[in-house]
């Protein structure tokens, strides 16, 4: 529709004769309307009047319409049948009851105490308090104690499967059997024999003390004397060297043919050869498959062995101490008692073990302190050394000061 503002505007006359200007000054306003229209239909849908009823209307076929009692009673309509909890109920003559109902306590909530299983009671190892789970659900959890943090997923109390606490040798009981405390002093004898072999190799490759003997003196100090037969050895050697030389000159004569002839027969015969040794070694690698079956068989079970080594030290790898720092772990000695000393009552035991330096070799083992070295009481700085007038002599005292004052007229020159 075109309103009356734009009638009553006057017609601007305005020329059209390039293309530029036509498109300058006409007026598409409508059909941009009309696009605009266009593409709103296509993003809702398209338009409803070019569209089958199929398409505008479909048949519910949901169960709201159905006149059963419990849909009935959800209903709006027969909301005021129902009872409405806001009014107070009728009294009769004797009023309500003044007896009160006993409220039920609510039961304590106990800790899941199980015992352990009947495998477990048998073995004689069981947490007589530990819990088949012990990641508390959240409805269990007291709601005024904060939540568990739980660590990230980087977080690592450890990389070996060594226990906290390791299980003792049954050797170092108060009261152990014969065979148990052999076996225990038997690895203590065992370290201490590696310990004097690593001494004794340490000793043997250090350099030997050197011994001259006379022959060697008199030879290292007559050595440079004999000059003339030094010099009559040389001329000698000059002389072979020339021979040599003259000896292996080529002379540059041409070959004849039958020269040429006979060398090419001789080239031909040593491929034939070459050829026909090599058909017969793939005979005989032909005729020897048995053997070279046999051959892989072993190398397989070379393989197997190597594998299974490579496993068990992978095995040893995850108990042993990793390298975090620049020393090496050592470890504690085996702990003993000699056979006089074995105690047979806890009162006469004599403990040689520190409980504190066990725990502190426990966290280098398992990698969660780095191996240290005890650092020996020493010194950070030297000492600077001052020696004081007063213990000098006079006559020393008067050289200093000399020697200060010509100093500082040189200074003074300069």
């Amino acid at each position: 529709m075109v309103s009356t503002q734009q009638i009553l505007q006057k017609r601007k006359r305005v020329s059209k004769k390039n293309k530029k200007s036509w498109r300058k000054h006409t007026e598409i306003s409508d059909v941009e309307e009309f696009l605009q229209a266009r593409i709103r239909e296509e993003r809702t849908g398209g338009n409803p009047t070019e569209k089958a009823d199929n398409d505008l209307f479909y048949i519910d076929k949901s169960d709201i319409f159905q006149t059963t009692k419990t849909k009935l009673a959800s209903m709006k309509c027969h909301s005021e049948l129902q009872i409405d909890t806001r009014v107070a109920p009728v009294v009769g003559r004797n009023g309500p009851s003044k007896k009160k109902k006993k409220r039920k306590k609510a039961p304590l909530a106990t800790p899941d105490v199980t015992m352990g299983t009947s495998a477990e009671k048998k073995q004689g190892v069981y947490d007589i308090w530990g819990s088949k789970s012990n990641n508390l659900s959240d409805s269990k959890r007291d709601p005024c104690l904060p939540p568990p943090v739980e660590p990230p997923a980087f977080y690592k109390t450890s990389d070996t499967k060594l226990a906290a606490v390791e299980l003792p040798h049954a050797g170092t009981s108060y009261n152990p059997t014969f065979n148990d405390h052999q076996e225990l002093l038997q690895s203590a004898l065992e370290v201490e024999v590696k310990k004097e072999k690593a001494k004794l190799k340490a000793t043997r490759d250090a350099a030997p003390p050197i011994q001259i003997t006379e022959e060697d003196y008199i030879k290292e100090m007559s050595i440079g004397l004999n000059q003339a037969e030094s010099e009559s050895e040389e001329e000698k050697e000059g002389e072979v060297e020339t021979d040599s030389q003259a000896k292996g000159t080529v002379s540059c004569e041409r070959k004849t043919r039958a020269q040429r002839n006979r060398e090419k027969a001789e080239k031909l015969k040593a491929e034939e050869i070459a050829t026909a040794k090599q058909e017969k070694q793939h005979l005989h690698q032909m005729n020897r498959i048995k053997a070279i079956q046999k051959e892989i068989k072993k190398e397989e079970k070379e393989l197997s062995a190597k594998t299974e080594l490579r496993q068990a030290k992978n095995l040893e790898k995850e108990t042993k101490p990793g390298k975090y720092g620049p020393g090496k772990f050592l470890g504690d000695d085996p702990e003993f008692v000699l056979p006089e000393e074995v105690s047979s009552s806890l009162r006469q035991m004599v403990t040689p073990s520190n409980n504190v330096q066990e725990r502190f070799t426990s966290f280098q083992k398992r990698n969660m302190i780095e191996v240290r070295k005890k650092v020996a009481p020493h010194r950070k700085y030297k000492l600077k050394s001052v020696e004081k007038w007063r213990k000098k002599l006079p006559e020393e005292i008067d050289e200093l000061v000399k020697m200060k004052r010509k100093k500082k007229k040189i200074k003074l020159s300069e």
